[in-house]
């Protein structure tokens, strides 16, 4: 009687392990409310949302190139994995000589509030909403869309835009070929990198910002709290800050290889070199609490309120 119960558990925790291309997926585990979750994705779109209850649900469609889907529970993490068949051409991803929607996997992954989350993929854009434990989301061709998160936000992506909205954390958002978009952070420190892409915020409250980009353009509205820093530079791209009129702080700008700089704050004028194209200009508003300091290399800088 003890083997046959033995062998009965056996089969409900490899089940997660026996679904192919194409076909169904409708699964639950039970999970802690603060489980740790780990989502190895390749080809397609995922959802992950939040929901109240203590379990992971992955419901949706494998693609026709799956091999294996497991969802199960490794020691005290809850894995969910997709293998393909072959290795791809992910380069051509999303060309007209690329898979079909059949090779693509449509997930829908339900997991706890309070749950931390870690999703990686090669070709998939991925969406989350609702978490509350901390987040990170690696892509490499894909984007990432994100809102009412909270903890710890980690999102990169290599050839993909990022949107982030109504957040609140630690938040860190990088991209190489993509844009960044994000609204109404609610957290107090941020840091943005993007190369050959845009940097597009709009942040409540902050005490510490910084930002960066190659070959693309920062604009950024913010409330910098007293005694807060921002740090941002930028290489052949603008900067444009806005701040709040009533803000503390000393700024020093600086503009290097014909970089110009814009201050619509006070009648401080831009300093420059005898022999040579660097600029700069350092001024102070209000008591000075707080701190900004930019640099540019053929770029421009811009100070104006919001």
């Amino acid at each position: 009687m003890q083997k046959i119960l033995l062998c009965e558990a056996i089969v409900l925790c490899c089940i997660s392990q026996a679904l192919f291309a194409g076909e169904k997926v409708d699964q639950t585990l039970k999970a802690e409310k603060d489980a740790y979750i780990e989502i190895n994705h390749v080809n397609g779109y995922a959802e992950i949302k939040a929901w109240d209850k203590a379990a992971v649900r992955v419901v949706g469609e494998l693609g026709d190139s799956t091999k294996e889907f497991i969802f199960e529970l490794q020691g005290d993490k809850i894995v969910i994995k997709v293998k393909v068949k072959s290795a791809k051409d992910w380069n051509n991803w999303g060309s007209d000589d690329s898979d079909s929607d059949s090779d693509s996997d449509k997930l829908a992954i339900f997991v706890p509030k309070g749950s931390k989350v870690n999703y990686s993929s090669l070709n998939a854009n991925v969406e989350g909403s609702g978490i509350e434990g901390g987040v990170q989301f690696d892509t490499i061709n894909g984007g990432i869309e994100v809102k009412n998160l909270a903890g710890r936000i980690r999102l990169e992506s290599v050839n993909g835009n990022i949107s982030a909205s109504k957040f609140q954390g630690d938040v860190n958002i990088e991209t190489v070929n993509g844009d960044i978009h994000s609204t109404s952070n609610r957290g107090k420190e941020g840091r943005y990198y993007s190369v050959n892409g845009d940097i597009d915020l709009v942040l409540s409250d902050i005490k510490h910002l910084k930002l960066h980009t190659v070959y693309g353009t920062v604009e950024a509205r913010l409330n910098l709290l007293p005694g807060g820093e921002v740090i941002a530079s930028s290489v052949d791209g603008p900067i444009n800050l806005y701040f709040q009129a009533e803000v503390s702080a000393r700024f020093d700008i600086r503009g290097h290889g014909g970089g110009k700089i814009i201050n619509k704050f006070s009648d401080d004028p831009v300093q420059s070199e005898k022999y040579g194209p660097s600029r700069w200009l350092a001024f102070s508003l209000n008591q000075g609490d707080g701190k900004v300091n930019l640099s540019t290399v053929n770029g421009r800088v811009r100070l104006d309120t919001q």
